[in-house]
C-alpha cells in the first residue's frame, strides 16, 4: 500500500469541506440604527418587547438623565409585554438617586405596576403613596399615579376607592378628550355596582363630587328601561348639582345605553358544542364555568343559560341570535374555530361576546364588543421565542413534526423569532410515526454532513480515519415542538448526539399535566411554558381545585386546561373593562396572567418550568411562593 501523504490530508479536507452543502441558515433581521422613533412606533403598535429592546439600545448610547429616561421606558414596555421578571430585575438596577424627583416617582410607579400585576396590591399601593409624596411632580405623573392606584383598588374589589382616585386624577388632566375618557371610565365602574352597594355608598359619602356621581349612578340603575322616569330624574339631579363636573358624554351614555363590557349583567349565555366531536372539550369548559358560578355566593350574580350548538358549526350563528333574543346581555362562546368564524361572518354582534377561540380575523375591526379568548398553540410558540430571547439566546434551531400542527408551530415561532432579531441556523421536521429520530436529529445538528464529509475524505485518501462526530456549535437553543410522548424519545436522542448541553425550549404540550418522575425523567432539562392551573400544587389554586373539582374525573389531564379556560372565562368577565383601559393591566387568572390587546384578544403570559429529575420545577421564582409550584408525582413524593 502506498504511504499516506499526511500533510496533504488537511488540504484535501479543506477542499472537501468547502464543497459541502451546509444546513440552511435563515438570517435574522439586521437591527436597524437605534432610533427613539422606532421604539415609540413599536410601542404604539403593541410590539412591546421590540420597544423594550430599542429603548435599551438607546439607553446604552445615552448619558444621564436621558439614559435613565430610556431605561424607565424600556421597563414600562416590558411590563406591557407581561415580562415581569425582566421588568423587576431591570428597574432595580436603574440609578435615579442623583436625578430630580420625577425619575424616582416614575421608578416607584413602575415597581407598583409590577407588584399589582403579580397580585401584591397593597404593596403596590404603598409604592404609589411613596411616589405621590415626592415634591414638584408634573401633572402627568400625578395623573398616572392616580390612574394606577384606581386599577389596584378595582383589583382589590374596592370600586368606590377606584372612583375616588379617578376623581382625584381629573384635576391633573388638561386635555378635554382625556377628561371625558376618565369620566366614562369611572362611570362604567359605578353602573357596574349593585343597587344596594350604591345606596350604602351614597349614605356614607362625604365628598360632594363623589356623592353626586354615586347618586347619578343610582338613578341610572333604578330607572333602567324607563326612559321618561330616567329623564325626569336626571333633570332633577342636574338642578341639585349645578356645579358637578359630569360631562355630556356621561349623560349621553346614561340616556342612550349601548351594549358594553360594563354595567349590570343579569343574563349570560354559554354557547358550546356539547353534542359533537368536541363534546369532551366543551363539557370541560362548561364544568369549569358552571363550577365558578356555583362557588359565587353573590345573590345578584347573573343567570347562566347553556346552549348546545351541536355538531354543525355553521349553525352557531343561529344559536347566537337566539341567545340575544332570549335576553342574554353577555355571551361566552362559541367554542371552536369554525363556529367562531361563522358567528363573526354571519351574526350581528349586539352584546359583548367573548369567543372561545382565536382566529385570523381582527375581532375589534368587526365589533368593539367582540373579544377572543382561547389556548392557541401558536401563541405559546411565540412565547417560546420571547422567553429564549430574554434569556439571552440569539441563534436557534427548530425541530418540529411533519404535520399541519407542526408547520403552524414552526411558522409562528420562526416569524416571531426573526422579528425579534434572532437567527434560525437550522430547521428540521420529523415523522411522528417513527420511533428512531436519529436521522432528523443528525441533520439538525449537522452530524449527517460531518459523516458524509468523513466518507468522502476516506475515499480520497484510501484509508479509514479516526472520527468523533460533533454537533454544530452555533446553536444557542432548540425549539422542540412536540408532545410528551414524542418528547420522551426526542430528548434522549438529542443528548446522545452531543446536544445534551444545548438548551431546549418547548410549549405546554410537552407536559401531560401530572407529575410522573419515572416516565418524564427523559424530558430533563427541557424548559416549557404552561398555565398556573397545571403548575401550581398548593396555595389558592389548590384551594380552588378542591372546591371545584371534588368529583371531576379528568383532573391533571389535557382536559384540565380546558376546564381552566372555563374557570377564567367566568372570572375574567367583571374585569374586562378594567384591563381594556391600560395595556399594563393584568388579570391574574388560572390560565395565566391575562391582558387585552388592541384587537380585543386576551393574551396569556405563561409561567415557565424546567423538568428536573422528571418533575417540573418553576423557573419564574420571582413569585416567591415557596413550595407553591410543586407537582404531585404518582408515588406521592414531592421534590423541594
Amino acid at each position: 500500500m502506498k504511504p499516506i501523504r499526511w500533510l496533504a490530508i488537511p488540504l484535501i479536507c479543506v477542499a472537501v469541506l468547502a464543497g459541502c452543502e451546509t444546513a440552511r441558515v435563515t438570517p435574522g433581521l439586521t437591527l436597524p440604527p437605534v432610533s427613539a422613533d422606532a421604539a415609540e412606533k413599536a410601542e404604539n403598535s403593541g410590539e412591546y418587547l421590540l420597544a423594550a429592546r430599542e429603548y435599551s439600545r438607546l439607553a446604552e448610547a445615552a448619558i444621564a438623565p436621558q439614559q435613565q429616561d430610556f431605561q424607565l421606558r424600556a421597563v414600562a414596555a416590558l411590563i406591557k409585554a407581561g415580562q415581569l421578571r425582566e421588568a423587576r430585575s431591570q428597574v432595580e438596577l436603574i440609578n435615579v438617586t442623583p436625578l430630580d424627583a420625577s425619575f424616582m416617582a416614575r421608578k416607584r410607579v413602575l415597581q407598583a405596576r409590577i407588584l399589582i400585576a403579580e397580585g401584591a396590591f397593597e404593596k403596590g399601593i404603598r409604592q404609589l403613596d411613596e411616589a405621590g409624596n415626592l415634591r414638584n411632580l408634573s401633572p402627568a405623573l400625578l395623573s398616572d399615579i392616580n390612574s394606577v392606584r384606581a386599577q389596584a383598588e378595582l383589583a382589590l374589589g374596592n370600586p368606590i376607592g377606584a372612583v375616588q382616585n379617578l376623581i382625584n386624577r381629573e384635576q391633573y388632566i388638561v386635555n378635554k378628550e382625556a377628561v371625558t375618557e376618565n369620566q366614562l371610565q369611572l362611570w362604567k365602574i359605578l353602573v357596574s355596582m349593585p343597587r344596594a352597594r350604591l345606596a350604602t355608598e351614597l349614605n356614607i359619602a362625604r365628598d360632594r363630587v363623589l356623592s353626586g356621581w354615586v347618586e347619578l349612578a343610582l338613578i341610572a340603575v333604578e330607572n333602567t328601561g324607563q326612559s321618561l322616569r330616567l329623564s325626569a330624574a336626571v333633570e332633577q339631579w342636574k338642578k341639585a348639582h349645578p356645579a358637578h363636573p359630569a360631562g355630556e358624554a356621561v349623560f349621553t351614555s346614561l340616556m342612550s345605553p349601548i351594549p358594553g363590557i360594563s354595567g349590570r349583567i343579569e343574563r349570560i349565555a354559554l354557547l358550546l358544542p356539547l353534542t359533537s366531536s368536541y363534546s369532551a372539550a366543551a363539557q370541560a369548559v362548561r364544568e369549569g364555568f358552571l363550577g365558578m358560578d356555583a362557588a359565587n355566593a353573590d345573590p345578584d350574580k347573573p343567570k347562566i343559560t347553556v346552549y348546545d350548538t351541536g355538531p354543525d358549526s355553521t349553525k352557531a350563528p343561529e344559536f347566537y341570535d337566539q341567545a340575544v333574543k332570549d335576553g342574554a346581555q353577555l355571551i361566552l362562546g362559541p367554542l371552536g374555530r369554525e363556529a367562531v368564524e361563522a358567528v363573526m361572518r354571519q351574526a350581528s354582534i349586539k352584546v359583548p361576546t367573548l369567543m372561545l377561540n382565536h382566529t385570523d380575523e381582527d375581532p375589534g375591526a368587526i365589533s368593539k364588543y367582540l373579544f377572543e379568548f382561547g389556548l392557541p398553540p401558536e401563541q405559546e410558540a411565540r412565547q417560546v421565542a420571547e422567553r429564549a430571547y430574554l434569556d439571552g439566546h440569539r441563534m436557534a434551531a427548530v425541530l418540529y413534526p411533519k404535520s399541519p400542527w407542526g408547520e403552524r408551530m414552526m411558522a409562528a415561532w420562526q416569524d416571531h423569532w426573526l422579528r425579534l432579531g434572532g437567527v434560525v441556523v437550522a430547521s428540521q421536521s420529523y415523522n411522528e410515526a417513527d420511533v428512531d429520530y436519529s436521522e432528523p436529529i443528525k441533520n439538525l445538528l449537522n452530524i449527517t454532513q460531518s459523516e458524509t464529509r468523513k466518507s468522502r475524505i476516506e475515499a480520497i485518501v484510501g484509508q479509514k480515519l479516526q472520527f468523533d462526530a460533533r454537533a454544530r456549535a452555533d446553536i444557542g437553543y432548540i425549539f422542540l415542538a412536540t408532545d410528551a410522548k414524542h418528547g420522551r424519545l426526542l430528548k434522549p436522542q438529542l443528548n446522545f448526539y452531543h446536544a445534551a448541553q444545548v438548551p431546549v425550549y418547548s410549549t405546554s404540550h410537552i407536559f401531560t399535566g401530572i407529575g410522573d418522575a419515572v416516565q418524564d425523567v427523559d424530558l430533563d432539562g427541557i424548559v416549557f411554558g404552561d398555565m398556573p392551573w397545571m403548575l401550581v400544587g398548593d396555595g389558592k389554586i389548590l384551594e380552588l381545585r378542591q372546591k371545584l373539582q371534588r368529583n371531576w374525573p379528568y383532573v391533571h389531564t389535557d382536559l384540565d386546561r380546558l376546564y381552566a379556560l372555563g374557570v377564567d372565562g367566568y372570572a375574567i368577565l367583571p374585569h374586562l373593562s378594567r384591563i381594556s383601559v391600560d395595556p399594563s393591566a393584568r388579570f391574574s387568572g388560572v390560565t395565566s396572567g391575562l391582558s387585552l390587546d388592541r384587537s380585543g384578544r386576551l393574551q396569556r403570559q405563561l409561567l415557565w418550568a424546567r423538568f428536573t429529575r422528571g418533575l417540573p420545577k418553576l423557573v419564574d421564582t420571582f413569585l416567591k411562593h415557596k413550595g407553591q409550584f410543586e407537582i404531585q408525582s404518582n408515588d406521592e413524593t414531592n421534590e423541594r
